[in-house]
């Protein structure tokens, strides 16, 4: 039976070594969100006394902006790279009486890196979108991030004498403008301490991740969650329209987004009838693929009908629970049983005490499986 955790907790200017085991010592809450769609974030909280050595430290720099933070956790022997990224604010929060003052870090995944420098105006003549982002995260190597860029589901191709791309603004900036033709980008920390696998593509994780052990919430000794509600909002089911100009006849023509399983399987049984129709916009001057291309990324952004949140103490679970993955519920009722997205993440680290809160979404009521994996 798993009794504890056991907390890495790595920082330096570039690259990062074991912390001295005062700034363990003085550290009282630790904490790690990741979510879908952002950066990844952290913040952490350690006690100062005047004459400690982490107020040497501090004066001495070891703490500031830009240093580099790794955090991982060791669970059931299991261990898992929660962070790797680097500090962008300090604050201090003097107190009343010895060792009661407080040094607060909050910081960002090493996308933080790619966001300092504006690139406008470098050419990529004839590159698709994939190639380009390879070319962009090439620099990063240094850092151990290593680039896995996938091809859009609709390929563009485009004639360089007509056009070609130029950057515009940061490599992050930048990225996340191509990513909004049918893709996501996004830091994964790990899988060992000084590595990130940093993804651009198509979201296939719905259609082929694996599913993490269920969330077992009035299931008398098998319960292993805290907490756990959910939410089915009506006005989130939205019919996406995305208009073109017929080129001989110069006519508006909407054409409707269908869903498309193929790349975003259903995890619900019932899909909600549609509340809401929105046109994209602008899309009218775009070629039949580019606007293909715009529904694409509309559908992979838009929210789901039916969200959960809840808590769950990671001894109790047994593993970390992570984002971007498939999670499966069961004892919530028939309604609401079955597979998820997990959306966010937030790890919640204190001495002798490891918790999480989650979201999870899927787009319909009613479990599409009729089993799950305990």
């Amino acid at each position: 039976m798993n009794r504890g955790f056991y907390l890495t907790l790595m920082m330096g200017p570039f690259n990062a070594s074991p912390v001295p085991e005062p700034v363990i010592e003085a550290l009282t809450e630790l904490q790690v969100s990741s979510t879908v769609g952002s950066q990844g974030g952290f913040q952490m909280k350690f006690t100062l006394g005047k004459n400690s050595p982490v107020q040497q430290m501090l004066q001495a720099g070891f703490f500031d902006p830009r240093q580099r933070v790794i955090i991982a956790v060791t669970v059931n022997g299991s261990t898992e790279v929660l962070m790797d990224g680097v500090v962008t604010r300090q604050d201090v929060t003097p107190g009343i009486g010895a060792g009661k003052s407080l040094l607060t870090l909050t910081g960002l995944d090493l996308t933080a890196l790619m966001d300092f420098l504006d690139l406008t105006g470098i050419p990529y003549p004839g590159l698709p979108d994939f190639v380009i982002v390879e070319a962009i995260l090439a620099k990063y190597l240094v850092l151990g991030v290593v680039p896995l860029a996938l091809p859009a589901a609709i390929p563009v191709i485009q004639n360089p004498l007509q056009h070609f791309v130029k950057q515009k603004g940061t490599d992050y900036a930048f990225i996340q403008s191509l990513a909004a033709n049918g893709a996501v980008f996004y830091l994964d920390p790990g899988p060992r301490p000084g590595r990130s696998l940093a993804y651009f593509g198509p979201d296939l994780s719905k259609l082929i991740g694996g599913v993490q052990p269920a969330l077992s919430i009035d299931f008398d000794a098998s319960t292993n969650i805290d907490s756990l509600n959910f939410s089915y909002d009506g006005t989130l089911s939205t019919q996406y329209l995305v208009t073109i100009i017929e080129p001989n006849t110069q006519l508006p023509i909407p054409i409707p987004v269908p869903k498309l399983d193929i790349l975003q399987a259903p995890l619900g049984a019932q899909v909600p009838p549609v509340f809401k129709v929105r046109q994209l916009s602008p899309v009218a001057n775009l070629d039949p693929v580019q606007a293909a291309l715009a529904g694409l990324g509309k559908l992979f952004e838009a929210p789901d009908a039916i969200t959960g949140s809840g808590q769950l103490d990671v001894l109790r679970y047994g593993r970390v629970f992570k984002a971007r993955q498939l999670a499966a519920v069961r004892g919530a009722g028939n309604r609401f049983d079955g597979k998820y997205y997990v959306k966010s993440v937030t790890h919640n680290i204190k001495r002798g005490e490891y918790k999480q809160s989650f979201t999870l979404a899927r787009g319909g009521v009613g479990s599409s499986v009729s089993t799950v994996s305990v």
